[in-house]
C-alpha cells in the first residue's frame, strides 16, 4: 500500500531519470523515508509486541509525525531541496527548457532575487567569480551557521580576493531556473557588500549569455 501511494505521488515527476546530477531528489527522498521506516519498525518490534493494538497505533503515529516534522523542518532551512516534499517542483524533462532573463540594474550590473535553500536572497551575477558566494550576514540569516565553518579558501571576486568557507547548497533558484547541490562559499564577515552568483551555478546551465542588454539563463 505504501509503495503504491509513493508511486502515485512521484510518477509524474520524472522520478526515474538519472543524469549528470544523479538520482532525482524526489525518488531519493521518498526512498530514504521508506527505508528508514522499515529499519525503525524492525528495531521497535520487541517493544511493540508487548503493547495492545491501540497503543501500537499511537506509538507508530507519533513516530511518523516526528519524522515528518523533522523532514519538513530540514526542508524549510534548506538542508533538503523543496522537491523532496513538493514533487511538482521537479519539472518534466520533456517540457520546454526553463529560462529567465535579467535586466541591467541601475548600477551597471545584473541583479536578481534568488531562492537559496528556499529562502529569498538578493544576488549579483558575476561571470568572473568561480563559485556562488554568500555574504556572511546573509548566510547566517539562511541558517547556514557560518560561525561553525573554517574560513581557509581564497576566492577571487571582482577586483579582489576574499577569504571564504566552502560548502554545498541544497538548491539555488532564479525565477524558474533551479539547480540542486550547488558548490558555494561563505565570505568572511564584512568582505562582501552583496551575495554573488558565480560560475558554479552558471556553467551548469545550458545557456547563460548577454543578449541585447539582458542576461539570459536557461536550464
Amino acid at each position: 500500500v505504501v509503495l503504491g501511494l509513493l508511486f502515485l505521488l512521484v510518477r509524474n515527476s520524472g522520478d526515474v531519470e538519472i543524469g549528470r546530477q544523479g538520482l532525482n531528489p524526489v525518488l531519493l527522498g521518498y526512498g530514504a523515508l521508506f527505508a528508514a521506516g522499515i529499519v525503525a519498525a524492525e528495531l521497535l518490534r520487541p517493544v511493540l509486541s508487548l503493547m495492545g493494538a491501540t497503543s501500537r497505533f499511537v506509538v507508530v503515529a507519533l513516530i511518523a509525525a516526528l519524522v515528518w516534522f523533522g523532514f519538513d523542518q530540514a526542508r524549510n532551512i534548506g538542508i533538503l531541496p523543496l522537491a523532496l516534499s513538493d514533487p511538482s517542483a521537479v519539472p518534466d524533462p520533456q517540457e520546454t527548457p526553463l529560462q529567465t532573463h535579467l535586466p541591467l540594474a541601475w548600477d551597471g550590473v545584473f541583479r536578481a532575487v534568488a531562492q537559496v535553500n528556499n529562502m529569498s536572497l538578493g544576488v549579483m551575477i558575476d561571470t568572473g567569480t568561480p563559485l556562488v558566494i554568500l555574504q556572511y550576514e546573509e548566510a547566517a540569516r539562511l541558517g547556514l551557521r557560518p560561525e561553525r565553518l573554517s574560513f581557509e579558501a581564497r576566492i577571487p571576486v571582482a577586483d579582489r580576493t576574499v577569504t571564504a568557507a566552502k560548502l554545498v547548497l541544497a538548491s539555488v533558484r532564479i525565477d524558474d531556473v533551479e539547480l540542486f547541490n550547488v558548490k558555494a562559499a561563505i565570505a568572511e564577515a564584512g568582505a562582501l557588500e552583496t551575495s554573488v552568483i558565480g560560475l558554479s551555478f552558471l556553467t551548469r546551465l545550458s545557456a547563460a549569455a548577454l543578449i541585447d542588454g539582458q542576461f539570459y539563463l536557461r536550464k
